[in-house]
């Protein structure tokens, strides 16, 4: 006789993102998360879904991602998952506020059903919780240097469903999933998995009557899955939720795990998904995470898949950050790109001075002219590039610019160019290849780096290019068909030519100054 099913708890969450690099940097070095496996979307191989968890990647404790780097941020609302909390050692508390606040993070704390309850948001803006649970068992979770043992992430303590009214989705959770109404706080209501202290066992909805529907995008959950314990109880369940009258789809094999999906009376994309066979089925434990692992019918395409795929470890580069004066989170960051034989404290006092109180990303050129001049890209004589190298240095700067945006806790949509010679042509690369970087760009003396390969939109983009009239350096055809280039493809394109040669002038200065306070938000510019 087979027994009564119930919901055994969280199985795993997954939520989209932007860029592959900056989420694996948060979750991995500043929460402590653990990457167990890096593979690629069932449906779209050219995207990576990313999975962590604790050291096995229990179920319970896995948080994963599909990273859709052109998808516009989301917006939380009725019918989406609101929240994701975790679970962190009652003493934890202190060394978790402390840890965020060292990483620039903005929190806010709470009480929350008799637990304290730390708030804050990742990269993405997708809101995270630690909720201090005594009554948690540790797991495995976050054997890394990135995170102390003791005060590590025990697993999933709940997630948030915002609605507007809770009857359907409550009598989906209690008749037909076999949750229990624990209690109401407010306008929360706390529902109980399983039996007695499992992890991952409370889902919560919270009710809010004028909410208004949101908007899936980055920061936003994609779909919450719920464990079962093999595919014959899946099998009961698909049945059973058919015959309470749910739209459930056939089984679907995941690799390492199976799994049905419908979508609760609210909206939410609803998965119950088995806790076999598990991350071990094709890399062993202490190597989990750490090679691409495709679906098998992928393989034949691996070559290709792995060529479109960005890295997710960028290389890393010398430079120096500088706080924002400013008080308010969404304020400009400027990216200073030095000439050739500068490094990173070249171009510091000169953005400092264009940009007010604006934060500042100033990175050292990797390449090593004659084994001497720091430079952004290899050159083969005056004015002639290595087009290749240009290519391959544009798309590691640009990734490190994401990640570092991430890591300082900047908005990636106010990222603000500021180059000079080479580091202006290097600026014009980004804008070329990698156009999501820089909302704006001031380019001083820059040359057109490579034609586009395919037609650009560069719309939304406003751009200053600074030339000196007597500059003897930069060929002035160069500039010509950069500044043609870049109003073609749509930018706004401002020209100043300043009565220098290649030089840095204080009129350059003030000029782009001017011009940074006329285009949006700037602090006491020159």
């Amino acid at each position: 006789m087979s027994h009564a099913l119930a919901i055994g708890g969280i199985h795993h969450i997954t939520a989209i993102t932007g860029s592959a690099a900056a989420n694996l940097s948060f979750y991995e070095q500043v929460l402590g998360l653990r990457l167990v496996k890096q593979t690629v979307n069932f449906d779209d191989p050219f995207t990576y879904h990313l999975y962590y968890g604790d050291e096995r990647g229990t179920p319970g404790t896995i948080l994963t991602f599909f990273p859709w780097q052109d998808l516009p941020r989301g917006m939380v609302g009725a019918g989406m998952v609101a929240s994701v909390a975790f679970s962190i050692p009652a003493p934890a508390i202190d060394y978790w506020r402390n840890r965020l606040q060292r990483h620039h993070i903005p929190i806010t704390t709470a009480t929350r059903f008799g637990e304290t309850v730390i708030a804050f948001t990742d990269p993405d803006g997708m809101q995270l919780e630690l909720i201090a649970d005594p009554s948690s068992s540790q797991t495995s979770f976050a054997a890394n240097e990135h995170a102390r043992q003791a005060y590590a992430i025990y697993g999933f303590h709940s997630a948030t469903e915002l609605i507007v009214t809770p009857d359907p989705t409550q009598s989906l959770l209690t008749d037909s999933l076999k949750m229990r109404l624990l209690g109401r706080e407010g306008n929360r209501l706390r529902f109980h998995m399983g039996e007695g202290l499992n992890p991952a066992r409370f889902y919560d909805l919270l009710i809010d009557p004028a909410a208004q529907p949101g908007r899936q995008g980055t920061g936003t959950v994609h779909h919450i899955a719920f464990r079962t314990a093999d595919q014959d109880e899946q099998i009961r369940w698909q049945r059973l939720l058919q015959s309470d009258g749910y739209q459930v789809t056939p089984i679907r094999d995941r690799k390492y795990f199976t799994s049905i999906y419908f979508h609760e009376p609210a909206g939410v994309l609803f998965e119950i998904a088995t806790d076999p066979p598990g991350f071990t089925v094709d890399e062993p434990l202490e190597q989990l995470g750490q090679t691409l692992q495709l679906p098998l019918h992928y393989e034949a395409r691996r070559r290709v898949i792995v060529s479109r795929l960005p890295p997710l470890r960028p290389t890393e580069f010398v430079h120096r950050f500088i706080e924002s004066h400013h008080t308010q989170p969404d304020d400009l960051t400027i990216v200073a790109l030095h000439g050739t034989g500068g490094d990173e404290n070249d171009l510091v006092p000169v953005a400092r001075r264009i940009g007010g109180g604006s934060a500042i990303i100033s990175p050292r050129g990797q390449e090593r002219e004659n084994g001497i001049l720091n430079r952004f890209f290899k050159r083969l004589a005056e004015g002639v590039f290595d087009k290749q190298d240009l290519v391959r240095r544009t798309h590691e700067l640009a990734d490190f610019l994401t990640t570092a945006a991430a890591g300082y806790r900047r908005n990636p949509d106010q990222m603000v160019g500021l180059g000079y010679s080479n580091g202006a042509t290097m600026g014009a690369a980004i804008l070329l290849l990698r156009p999501e970087i820089f909302a704006r760009a001031i380019l001083l003396r820059p040359m057109l780096p490579l034609s586009p390969a395919s037609p650009l939109d560069l719309s939304e983009k406003r751009i200053l290019v600074l030339r000196g009239a007597t500059d003897t350096v930069i060929p002035a055809a160069s500039t010509d068909t950069l500044i043609n280039t870049l109003s073609r493809a749509g930018a706004d394109v401002d020209v100043i030519t300043i009565s220098a040669g290649h030089e840095l002038t204080d009129q350059d200065i003030r000029d782009a100054s001017r011009w940074l306070a006329h285009t949006g938000t700037i602090a006491n510019p020159v």
